[in-house]
C-alpha cells in the first residue's frame, strides 16, 4: 500500500535525534509578547519536523509535508505536491548545503529507511558506487523515494553535508556517504592519492558503539549518547567540536571526557563549515563546545567576542544562566533549549530573526534569550535562517527567513507564526 507524501518548498538541518522529546509540563504563565497566527488552526498532530532548504513534516497519521528551494528531486516545490511512500513516516531529516544540494530520508512505521535527491556521494545510500573523483564516477540523483539498503529495525535517522546516521531499534548506529574528515566513523582515512571510493554508497555499522538512544549530526561531524548518560564523537574537529580538547579528526567514536550523565545532544554548524555541539545534563545544566564564530557558545558577553575560524573551544563548557533544561537544539548559528516548563530559551546568530523575538535590530542574541510569543513547546527544529516548534496542541510554529514564493512562506516572519498545513 503507498502512502502519499505532501511536498511543500528553504536551509539546512544537520541533526536530528532518538528519541523524541517528551510532552512536558504547559507553562501557565502569560507570555509577555503574542505569536503571530494563521485564522485556523491545523488540525493534526506533528510527530517531526527536519528543516533543509524548507523542511520535512511528518504527521501523525504517518503522512509528510515538504516544502523548499532545492533541487535533484528534494524540496523543490512550492506548493503542496503528492510523493508516495512504500509505509507511514515516523521519523524524517534533511541532508545537504544551504546551496539547494539535499537529500531528505524518512524513516518508516516498518523500520525501513527510504531518501531521495542529491546523491553525489553515495548519501542516499542505496548501494550506488560512492564518488570517486580519481576515476571521475559520481553517483546519480533520484527524484523519487528509493530504499536505504539493509537497514530495518531502524528508529531514528541524521544527516549532515553529504552523510547520514541511522539509528536501530538494538542501540546500533549506520552511516552512509561521504568519508572526508573521518564522518562515516568506520576508521577508514583513505590514503593520500587512493582511487578507491571516497564514499559509502550503503550503510555499515560504525564500530564501538552500542546502547545508543540518541543520535547528532553537524556538516562534517557526529554526536552518539549511550542509555547511561556518556556521548561519543567522531568527523571533523577543527574547531574542538569533538571535545577532547584537540584539533585532530576523529575516524572512529571517541569518547568526550568529562561528560556524563547526558539526556539531549545535539551538533551544528557555527559558520563557514565550522563545527559546534551541545548537551543537557540530567541536572538541568547546558554544556556546549566548539566554534564561537556565531556566539553558539552561549556564554559571550558582546558581539566583539566573535571569534575566528581557528579559534575553538576544544572541551565543554557550562552556558551560564541556564537551569531546568531538557532538550537542545543546534543548526546553522543558532541555539535553542527547552526548559522544564515548556518555555523556549534561544541565543547565536539573528540575522534573519529566526530567534523569534520580534526584532530585526542587533544580528546576535549573545546570551540564551526567552522566546516570549510561546509557551507550552513540546519540541523544537532548527535549519539555516529559520526555526520550528511543536507546542502541546500539536500545532507547528514557524519563524525567520522566508521559505517560498507563495503563501504564509514566502515572507520573512519575525516571531513564530502559526502555520495552516493541508
Amino acid at each position: 500500500m503507498k502512502f502519499p507524501v505532501l511536498v511543500l518548498a528553504g536551509c539546512t538541518t544537520l541533526f536530528a535525534t532518538w528519541p523524541p522529546l517528551q510532552s512536558f509540563p504547559h507553562n501557565a504563565s502569560a507570555p509577555t509578547a503574542r505569536a503571530s497566527r494563521t485564522t485556523r488552526a491545523s488540525a493534526d498532530i506533528i510527530r517531526d519536523v527536519a528543516p533543509g532548504g524548507g523542511a520535512l513534516v511528518v504527521k501523525a497519521d504517518g503522512s509528510v509535508l515538504t516544502w523548499g528551494r532545492g533541487w535533484n528531486g528534494a524540496m523543490q516545490f512550492q506548493v503542496p505536491t503528492s510523493v508516495e511512500l512504500p509505509g507511514r513516516a515516523v521519523r524524517a531529516a534533511v541532508g545537504g548545503s544551504d546551496v539547494g544540494q539535499f537529500t531528505a530520508y524518512v524513516v518508516l512505521e516498518d523500520g525501513g529507511v527510504v531518501a531521495w535527491g542529491s546523491n553525489d556521494e553515495g548519501q542516499l545510500g542505496n548501494g550506488t558506487a560512492g564518488a570517486n573523483v580519481s576515476l571521475g564516477t559520481y553517483p546519480k540523483p533520484s527524484a523519487t523515494p528509493v530504499g536505504v539498503t539493509g537497514l530495518n529495525n531502524i528508529v531514528a535517522v541524521t544527516a549532515g553535508d553529504k552523510h547520514a546516521l541511522a539509528l536501530g531499534r538494538d542501540g546500533t548506529v549506520w552511516a552512509w556517504g561521504r568519508r572526508g574528515d573521518g564522518t562515516i566513523g568506520d576508521g577508514d582515512a583513505l590514503p593520500k592519492g587512493s582511487l578507491r571510493m571516497l564514499s559509502a554508497g550503503a550503510p555499515v555499522q560504525v564500530p564501538g558503539l552500542r546502547d545508543i538512544v540518541q543520535i547528532a549530526s553537524g556538516r562534517l561531524h557526529n554526536l552518539a549518547l549511550t542509555r547511561d548518560g556518556r556521548v561519543f564523537a567522531w568527523g571533523r574537529n577543527k574547531n574542538g567540536e569533538l571535545g577532547n580538547n584537540t584539533r585532530i579528526n576523529a575516524w572512529t567514536p571517541i569518547p568526550i571526557p568529562g561528560l556524563d550523565h547526558i539526556i539531549s545532544i545535539s551538533a551544528g554548524n557555527g559558520g563557514n563549515e565550522t563545527g559546534v555541539s551541545g548537551a543537557v545534563r540530567d541536572d538541568g545544566t547546558v554544556w556546549t563546545w566548539g566554534s564561537n564564530l556565531s556566539l553558539m557558545i552561549g556564554n559571550s558577553a558582546s558581539a566583539t567576542q566573535r571569534e575566528e575560524e581557528g579559534v575553538f573551544h576544544g572541551v565543554p563548557e557550562q552556558v551560564r544562566g541556564l537551569t531546568n533544561a531538557k532538550h537542545i537544539r543546534m543548526s546553522f548559528g543558532h541555539v535553542a533549549v527547552i526548559l522544564a516548563d515548556s518555555s523556549l530559551r534561544m541565543w547565536g546568530y539573528n540575522g534573519y530573526s529566526q530567534i523569534g523575538l520580534g526584532r530585526t535590530d542587533g544580528d546576535y542574541v549573545l546570551r540564551p534569550t526567552r522566546v516570549p510569543a510561546l509557551s507550552g513547546v513540546t519540541s523544537v527544529h532548527l535549519g539555516t535562517y529559520r526555526s520550528y516548534a511543536v507546542t502541546a496542541d500539536g500545532s507547528l510554529w514557524v519563524w525567520g527567513l522566508k521559505h517560498t514564493t507563495q503563501g504564509t512562506l514566502s515572507r520573512s516572519l519575525n516571531v513564530p507564526t502559526r502555520l495552516e498545513l493541508p
